[in-house]
């Protein structure tokens, strides 16, 4: 079966943000058992309805590095960048990340859920999957070469080095639930890590990655999370509705038998939910699926991260040890 790697999804955006929140709550991450952590990607943020969080969003790959400095076995990853980075700064921020923290940077991608946010920065937002496409090629050939050249449909150089290449390999993970972003996880990716997708929809979606590729795929996945020593308290007051559109995928999902998420138990793969018996067995089943790294979403209970941190710890991530 799979070893799967435990990760977080850690609070660097909404109003539960904070300095010490992110760099002491890295520490305790490291010290209670945690693989990762992973961060999002947001210029011009607006909180999902499921949040009703404030306009704070520090930037992801600051925040990485400011807890590359106070971890040393923590993987450090993005789910997921979007296209408001021209290539080569893209490049050149991941492999000086790589270099501070000594490696250990898996780089999650994908289109963004907003049109606006490439424009925002001088690109075009019909050309961002072209620009994803770019940016990986791009960045591949600068982490290997000295003195490359590159000519594209959209971006161009010669002769560009850039130091210090990273430490060691970077994956690229591809995010997103459609199966346009299944076509690009097969045709140029290393992973899959999808966020808030049910299961049946994720099933779907690897069937199809299979038959597209035969090549070693990473899977990936981040649920939703809410837990609770208290079962009933866990469930209370899960808004389904605003978690079945939360995502920019979402209407393209395979719905229930009914025809519309109504229930927690709808909401399977995408949330996690209940006392620890119950959440291991909502993990059993991605481990099943050969999922290896599991990013537990806890921005319904950050106001109680910590301890939840703990409750994971103790009560959760020895059963899969």
């Amino acid at each position: 079966m799979t070893k799967m790697k435990f990760g977080l999804l850690l609070p660097h955006f909404g109003k539960e943000a904070s300095r010490e929140r992110l760099i002491d709550g890295s520490r305790m991450c490291e010290e209670l058992g945690f693989d990762s952590v992973w961060v999002r990607d947001h210029l011009l943020w607006h909180p999902h309805g499921m949040e009703k969080a404030g306009l704070k969003f520090v930037e992801p790959l600051i925040t990485l590095a400011a807890i590359a400095a106070v971890t040393k076995k923590l993987i450090l990853g993005t789910a997921v960048l979007i296209p408001v980075r021209w290539p080569l700064k893209f490049s050149q921020n991941l492999a000086s990340l790589s270099y501070l923290a000594g490696g250990r940077i898996i780089a999650g991608i994908g289109l963004g859920s907003n049109t606006a946010e490439p424009p925002a920065v001088g690109l075009r937002g019909e050309d961002r999957a072209e620009i994803m496409r770019e940016t990986v090629e791009i960045a591949r050939l600068i982490w290997k070469e000295n003195n490359a050249s590159y000519k594209g449909k959209i971006f161009s150089f010669e002769d560009v080095t850039i130091e210090p290449k990273p430490v060691e390999p970077i994956p690229i993970f591809y995010g997103g639930s459609t199966k346009a972003s299944i076509r690009r996880v097969a045709e140029y990716c290393d992973g899959w890590i999808p966020g808030r997708v049910p299961m049946a929809t994720f099933d779907d979606r690897l069937n199809l990655l299979r038959q597209l590729t035969d090549r070693k795929i990473t899977l990936g996945n981040i649920p939703v999370m809410r837990i609770d020593k208290d079962r009933a308290r866990a469930r209370a007051d899960i808004d389904i509705e605003a978690l079945a559109g939360s995502s920019e995928g979402s209407s393209h999902w395979i719905k229930p038998p009914s025809g519309r998420f109504e229930t927690i138990e709808d909401l399977e793969g995408l949330l996690i939910v209940g006392n620890p018996d119950d959440c291991a067995a909502e993990v059993e089943k991605f481990r099943q699926r050969g999922v290896e790294h599991l990013v537990f979403d806890l921005r319904l209970q950050y106001h109680r991260y910590e301890e939840t941190l703990r409750l994971i710890s103790e009560e959760l991530l020895p059963r899969f040890r």
